[in-house]
């Protein structure tokens, strides 16, 4: 069997090696969404599910106006200014409420970063259901790069009325390993 016969039959296994391994990438990624979905259904994190659930009785504005107060905070050390762009907000239960954060890195490296939500009280937490949020995935800014970022957010109708006001906080955190170079 000469060479050429002999490349070509490599260069065809090669191939048939690199379409399996293809596939099987392909696989894996598809399946992480649902897997992804139950592990926030039962963990709560990033109230992901909680988007899906809404209901038309969800969306129907009713019931006194919620005072919402919006805020953030930064792990010590960690080279971001993140602010909201709107502090305060009377919000209708039942009304589809869409805020911005900005949030800039004023270091001169590369850095990834998270945020996680924190309402108060606690108890509200449940009741607010966001539908876009910066929080739901690490976020990779640029050195000096600033970007601006919508939460959109329902408050339920079922809201008790014992809660008459919400402070929605977010703390944003380094994420080791996943920034840039020093």
């Amino acid at each position: 069997m000469d060479t050429a016969a002999r490349t070509q039959r490599r260069n065809f296994r090669l191939m048939g090696r690199l379409m399996v391994i293809a596939a099987l990438m392909f696989g894996f990624a598809w399946g992480m969404i649902p897997l992804y979905r139950i592990v926030c259904e039962q963990t709560g994190l990033n109230d992901v599910v909680k988007a899906d659930e809404l209901s038309s009785g969800d969306l129907a504005a009713g019931g006194a106006e919620v005072d919402m107060t919006f805020d953030a905070t930064v792990q010590a050390g960690l080279p971001w200014q993140v602010r909201p762009l709107t502090r305060h907000l009377k919000v209708k239960p039942g009304t589809f409420v869409q805020v911005q954060y900005q949030i800039t890195n004023a270091s001169p490296r590369e850095v990834v970063g998270q945020a996680l939500p924190r309402y108060l009280p606690g108890e509200a937490a449940q009741y607010v259901k966001k539908l876009e949020c910066f929080c739901f995935t690490q976020q990779r800014f640029l050195p000096g790069q600033t970007r601006t970022f919508p939460v959109v957010f329902v408050i339920d109708r079922k809201l008790p009325a014992s809660i008459a006001s919400i402070t929605l906080a977010y703390t944003v955190f380094d994420v080791p390993g996943q920034g840039g170079k020093s």
